[in-house]
């Protein structure tokens, strides 16, 4: 069959959440309590009970369902959505090392019982052998799937199954009092989520079970302990951890300091934001950011570490850390986990007061698909991602604090990083900067995480590019760029293209 990009040569001949520190997001230290003896073992079997079953459809006010299930037409592509509680005895670890950049000693273990949320194949025999284990993000007070959100199309068509895992007390036992509090699945569910607790009863409340907590799941992929496996059938031959924002933190933090006692993950994808990361462990990462990130300070040289033999860093050029699409008000999006999914299972929230409009709409979901499929090529066949150009940057800042300053060519545009089309090709301005126009909300805090979005005007877009003919042809020439690199996959150029060819800019 032709392709898209082929006819159109023919024809012209031519992504809640955060690095924001929110009450109660990340937990504190308060509240730990003296432990049982220390077990030396990381990473034991844990107890699985499910499929848990739905009782109501999703937006029920009983809420007896599975919380933030997807709206993707998963019976259409051939996928299952199945959720598990998962129980055992977590070593704890400290979630705030002393030394970030060395192995961690366990400091004891608790009870816990918590949950993972499972999206497969309905037959095995379509199972491609990968499952990635999305680090849920609890910035917003309450779990956020957002390697789902912005990567499930991917897992679909690549055949990979998906495992969303609720580690942290604020997703399961709800932040302390604040903005966010309240959120928490046993809060959200009090009768579906009765059982889980992250918290040994409120005894301990530093989230110091996560990093096993993880582990233990990650290892139920490939040997089920006692009770039900939820891989059954399934021949796995790679486990990746992922997430991105607050969870970004914990994985870097698990890598530095947990998964050479552990190793449990073939490969890490860690996306906007965390710490530095260590260069002597051997398992491979691949970590990406958005122009916000680089600015808010993933561009300090003591946290951007350039490529090595295991980690390698991709930027995004005029990416915002919250996307336009992770908005999205539209009914039956499934990337929007900040927007309608989000008021789908709370409520509508009160409108953001920001000083510039946004979120940036460059799509970064895009590059996340070539970084996954990046990752898997280099864990399975050695092969390295490709070498990014990083953002450049100046700085740092003296206000905002921790900031640095995107050097910007005379557009407004950020020099270097990956340019995807709406940057390279631009039909307005996108960047990775914002800030709240007034705190009267609290919650406004988050506009610094949603970039900038000023569209151009007609009399711009017509010295720009004159037609739309012209127009398409420089995004081909883009997309068909970015492919070669190996920063865009097939499929999502075809997307970006079919966008382009369709756009209502007035070019």
């Amino acid at each position: 069959m032709t392709s898209l990009r082929s006819r159109v040569h023919a024809r012209l001949v031519t992504f809640a959440v955060a690095i924001l520190a929110v009450a109660g997001a990340c937990s504190s230290s308060s509240g730990q309590t003296s432990a049982p003896p220390v077990r030396q073992a990381v990473g034991s079997e844990a107890m699985v009970r499910g499929p848990i079953a739905p009782a109501a459809q999703p937006g029920d006010p009983s809420h007896d369902y599975v919380f933030y299930a997807t709206p993707m037409d998963l019976k259409k592509v051939g996928y299952v959505e199945q959720e598990y509680f998962v129980s055992g005895t977590a070593t704890r670890f400290p979630s705030n090392p002393a030394n970030p950049m060395t192995n961690s000693a366990p400091m004891g273990t608790m009870p816990y019982t918590t949950r993972i949320v499972v999206r497969r194949p309905a037959d095995p025999s379509r199972f491609t052998g990968v499952v990635v284990v999305d680090w849920q993000n609890v910035t917003a007070g309450h779990d956020i799937d957002t390697e789902w959100s912005g990567s499930g199309d991917f897992f679909v068509r690549s055949g990979w199954a998906w495992v969303g895992a609720s580690v942290q007390r604020v997703g399961v036992n709800g932040a302390a009092p604040g903005p966010t509090a309240g959120l928490g699945l046993k809060q959200w569910g009090p009768t579906r989520y009765a059982p889980l607790d992250l918290s040994a009863g409120g005894t301990v409340n530093d989230d110091s079970q996560s990093f096993d907590v993880f582990s233990q799941i990650g290892a139920l992929a490939r040997h089920a302990g006692p009770g039900v496996d939820p891989f059954k059938g399934m021949n796995v031959r790679h486990v990746y951890a992922a997430g991105v924002s607050q969870s970004a933190r914990f994985l870097v933090l698990y890598y530095n300091t947990v998964q050479q006692q552990a190793k449990v993950y073939d490969g890490l994808l860690v996306g906007l934001g965390g710490p530095r990361v260590r260069t002597d462990v051997a398992t491979k990462m691949l970590r990406v950011n958005t122009e916000t990130d680089v600015w808010r300070g993933q561009g300090d040289p003591a946290i951007r570490i350039g490529d090595t033999s295991y980690v390698h860093e991709w930027e995004i050029a005029g990416g915002s850390h919250v996307p336009a699409a992770a908005v999205s008000t539209t009914a039956g999006d499934p990337r929007a986990n900040l927007g309608w999914i989000q008021e789908r299972e709370f409520g509508q929230a009160q409108a953001l007061s920001c000083v510039n409009p946004g979120p940036s709409d460059v799509e970064d979901w895009a590059v996340f698909h070539s970084a996954y499929s990046a990752l898997d090529r280099w864990v399975s066949g050695g092969q390295a991602p490709p070498k990014a150009t990083p953002i450049q940057v100046s700085g740092p800042n003296p206000a905002p604090a921790g900031t640095w300053s995107i050097v910007r060519d005379a557009g407004g545009l950020a020099v270097g990083g990956i340019r995807l089309p709406k940057v390279a090709v631009p039909v307005a301005l996108n960047n990775g900067e914002n800030a709240p126009a007034s705190l009267s909300n609290p919650l406004n805090g988050f506009c610094v995480l949603y970039g900038t979005h000023r569209s151009y005007d007609a009399a711009k877009l017509a010295s720009l590019y004159g037609s739309h003919a012209a127009f398409v042809s420089r995004v081909t020439q883009t997309v068909d760029t970015l492919e070669k690199q190996g920063f865009l996959l097939r499929a999502d150029g075809d997307a970006l293209l079919q966008s382009a060819r369709s756009s209502d800019a007035g070019i």
